[in-house]
This record gives structure tokens, sequence and C-alpha cells, in this order.
């Protein structure tokens, strides 16, 4: 095979072009340091230094995240220690004023500090953290926790969330606590509500309530339930006059008071007082009221249905739970049988001073009124060749009804501090009422400071407990981040001791290619044979 010179100089020139360029490369990787310095060089290790690079990215993130969570965490610490200190105070404060040597001066000039008190705390539940955001607003950081009103009333603007913040790749903490969980606490003295009733009947009829004795009240409504108030339209009395009665019923359907008027009672004699355990309440009774109504399910098995006595009626749907079934068993072979039950699946003559009469399916109901058994309700089912074994069931449908409940609603305790406020400031000398009223408001101002302490201190307790999880996931995401980084070392990091040996090695490559071209092209034929 002939090789001409110009192959010789042109293979020449390759060769040594290629081994400057892979001197280069490698002089490239140890002034960088890096395994490879393009993406072309190693596709799958640049694909494990980009991902990587994202976790320790995320991992920074997380740090940052612990670090604001820990801030915020240690600025809640430190202002529930403060409202703590406060509330000691304020406990003080009441304690000496309830003093039973106390004048009428002296409880004046213990609540000036007490006010002062309740506008220092206002201040401390307004907290900024570092960004400005309110501290207690919940998810709303931007709006302050409480405003004072107009009336002087302290009113929670934030809302019910709490802040939660991601701090490793499967763990979140939560950095904040609402005020309406930590300040909005305070059980109010007890009371009574009403709910629902017919307008203009007995909606908003509930006047005036007082409460004697809180323990023995809610112990009594815990025992009761909800009461149900019920105005029925009774029987013209013989003189043409309407005659309406109401009863006070419990959730057992237990009576536990119950009387009479008629349509010409004034509205002052309409306004009835109900003395019940631990509390009185009063009640405009209307004027008139309607006849009681029912309602049925499949109504076209119902050839009649006529309410005998509205009064005997309501008392028998109070017996048997708000509703009255015919029950249909048998079939066309062996005949149908009627039965007529109450809302537990009872028979309606098992319940007391209940009787029943007539020929099933055909059904008359009588209440002992206490001077005798009153015809309450006629019903008949009907019967087709075709019957079914479904139930008919009468639903009561009273004539007015509202429902009193137990009612403690929750408050803050600057809104409550503030009622005391007001009640040391009226002078009570020669006034025992006076007196015995402001020892109950003592009483209860001191059990509702118990209560925002406990609060306080159980927050105290989840905030420890946060900043414990802070410190397990900052310890956590350090040694991710040792990992990752090892690792990423490993894939893109030059070996220095390989990186110089290979330097020398094409170094001498090199040198050897320029000193065997430097042979080569000073041959010639004609100083061989000459």
């Amino acid at each position: 095979m002939r090789i001409s010179t110009g192959q010789i100089y042109t293979n020449a020139n390759q060769n040594m072009m290629e081994n400057q360029s892979s001197l280069a490369d490698i002089q490239n990787k140890l002034a960088s340091g890096k395994e490879f310095t393009s993406l072309a060089e190693d596709p799958v290790g640049a694909s494990r230094v980009v991902s990587l690079q994202r976790e320790l990215a995320q991992l920074e993130m997380y740090q940052g995240n612990v670090d604001a969570s820990r801030r915020r965490l240690q600025l809640e610490e430190t202002t529930i220690g403060d409202l703590n200190t406060a509330t000691d105070r304020m406990r003080e404060l009441v304690l000496q004023a309830a003093n039973g040597t106390m004048s009428d001066p002296d409880r004046v000039a213990i609540s000036y500090e007490l006010e002062d008190l309740v506008e220092y705390a206002a201040g401390l539940m307004n907290t900024r953290d570092a960004k400005g955001e309110y501290l207690f607003s919940g998810s709303q950081g931007s709006t302050q926790t409480y405003v004072k009103g107009v009336d002087g009333r302290y009113e929670y603007m934030g809302d019910s969330s709490s802040r939660s913040i991601q701090v490793s790749s499967a763990l979140y903490a939560q950095s904040t606590d609402s005020g309406q969980f930590l300040f909005e606490s305070v059980l109010s003295e007890a009371g009574i509500k009403q709910v629902g009733g017919d307008d203009p009947g007995l909606k908003g009829s509930l006047l005036e309530f007082d409460v004697t004795d809180a323990e023995a009240y809610e112990s009594f409504m815990r025992e009761h339930g909800d009461l149900k108030l019920s105005v029925t339209s009774g029987q013209d009395d013989g003189s043409g006059t309407s005659v309406y009665r109401y009863a006070l019923i419990d959730s057992a359907g237990q009576v536990l008071a119950e009387g009479a008027y008629d349509e010409t009672a004034t509205a002052e004699d309409r306004v009835e007082t109900f003395e019940l355990e631990g509390i009185s309440f009063q009640v405009q009774l209307p004027d008139s009221v309607d006849n009681p109504d029912y309602s049925i399910s499949n109504s076209a098995l119902i050839d009649s249905v006529t309410i005998s006595d509205n009064q005997a009626y309501s008392d028998l749907m109070r017996l048997a739970g708000g509703e009255v079934s015919i029950q249909t068993a048998g079939d066309e072979t062996s005949g149908f049988t009627y039965s007529l039950v109450d809302s537990a699946g009872d028979p309606v003559s098992s319940l007391a001073g209940v009787t029943v009469s007539g020929t099933p399916p055909q059904f008359t109901v009588s209440v002992d009124s206490g001077a005798g058994s009153v015809p309450a309700l006629d019903i008949t089912r009907n019967v087709a060749t075709d019957d079914t074994n479904g139930p008919v069931t009468l639903s009561f449908i009273p004539a007015d009804e509202t429902t009193l409940q137990f009612d403690q609603p929750p408050t803050n305790i600057l809104n409550e501090m503030l009622d005391t406020v007001e009640l040391m400031r009226e002078p009570i000398a020669g006034y025992p009422e006076g007196l015995t009223k402001l020892q109950e408001r003592f009483a209860l101002t001191l059990d509702q400071l118990t209560m925002s302490q406990e609060r306080l201190s159980e927050a105290n307790a989840t905030v420890g407990s946060r900043l414990n999880k802070l410190d397990n996931a900052e310890s956590s995401n350090m040694d991710f981040q040792l990992m990752a980084e090892s690792t990423l070392s490993s894939v893109q990091d030059l070996d220095y001791a390989a990186a110089s040996t290979e330097l020398a090695k094409r170094q001498l490559a090199l040198e050897a290619a320029y000193a065997s071209f430097n042979r080569i092209q000073s041959l010639s034929l004609f100083d061989y044979i000459r």
C-alpha cells in the first residue's frame, strides 16, 4: 500500500490535534474540579446531578420554614408567658376586691388597674411577627386580631384556622394558634335561649331569665335536655270564649309545667313565669293559636282522619313521640291485620292514659284528661283487595311550639373583665342585694380566669411539643442534606489523583507525537540513496 507524503502530514496533524484536545479537556476538568463539564460527557450523571441539586434546594427551603416556624412559636411562647403574668395579676386584684372589708372607693381604685391590665392583655393578643402579620389571627394575618368597638367591647376579627408549614418531605408543623382557640375559650354566664317558633306566635317570646344557681341549672338541663314550650288551641269553655293550654315538656316527654288561659287575657296576663331548678324565666304567650294539624305518609291508603279534641290530640301525639302509624300484616289468603303503634313501634294502647277502640282498620283514640277520657283522634285505614303491608304514618304538626335550650356561649376574658370592672364601680353600700350580685360576679370571674389560664397552659404545652418537632425535623433534614451532598460529590467531583495521572499520560502522548513527526518529516529518498 502506498502512503503518500501528504497522507503522512495529514495523519500527523490529526493525531497532534486530538492529543491537544484531549489534553485541553483534562486541563478543564482539573481547573473546574468537575468530573464532566458538559451534558454530553455523561448524560446519566448529569441527570443525577440535577436531581440531587433539586433535593438540596428543597432541603434548604425546609430549613427556612423550620427557622420561620421556630421564630413564630418562640414569639407565641413569650406572649403566652406575658399573658399568664397579666392574668395572675388580674386574679390577685379580683381576690383583693372580693374582700368584704373593701369600701366602694377601694373597689373603684382597683378597677382602674384591672382596666389597664385588660388593655395590656389586648395589646399582647394583637402581637405581630417579624413580617408584620398578626400572630393570633389564624389565616387572616393582615387582620388585627382584636378590635375595640364603639361600645368598648373587644371583638375577635380573625378566623379559627391555624397555619401549618412543611418542614420536611412528609411532615407539616403548626406554626401558630388562632386567637379563637386561645382566647375565645371563656364561658360566659349560663343562660337560656329560644330556637324556633311561629311568627307571630311563640317566636321571640322569651322575655327575660334569671339564673339563681348556675350549677343546679346546668345539672337540671343536662338531665332533661332541650325544653319544648307548646301552646294548643282548646275548646270553647261554654261561654263562647276559646281556651288555650300551654305546656313545658322536656326531651323525654315529661311535662314540667302546664296551664291555661282564655282569649280575653291581656298581654300582661299572658306573661308566664316558669320556675325550674336554678333558673326562672318569663315567656309572652300568644293571644291566639291555630289548631294543631298533621301530615300523612301514603295518604292514598287513608279513608278519613278526624281530630276530635285539639288538646287531647296534642297530648296523644306527645305521648306517642310525635307520630302514630297503622301497621299492616298478613296477605290476601290469610287476611290482613291492622295495629296502631307509636314512634317507637309500641302499641298506642300501651301508653299511659290512652285507650284505643273501634274495629281495625278503624281506630278511635281517647286520652285521659284527668276529668275523664276525651276522644282525641279518629283514623280509618283504606282497605283494598290488593292491600300492601306498608305503614301509614300520621305525623304531628303542633299549633305553636318553640324550643328552649341551655346557653353558655364562649367569650373572651377581655370583655368578661370589663363587665367585672363596670360592676365594681357601682356603689353597693347599704345595698345587700348589690353586694350579693357583686360576690357572685367575682366568683364567676375567678372561674373564667382559671379557664383562660388553663387554655393558655394547654397552648404552652403544645408550643413546646411543636418546637421539639421542629428540632427533630431540622436534625433529619441535616442528615438528608449530608447524604445528598456526599452522593452529589461522588457523581460530579473530580478524582484529582486519577486526573493528574491522565494529564501526564496525555502530555506524554502529545510530546511523542511531536517527536515522531519531527523525525518523519525530515526523511528524504535522496538522502537515503546519496
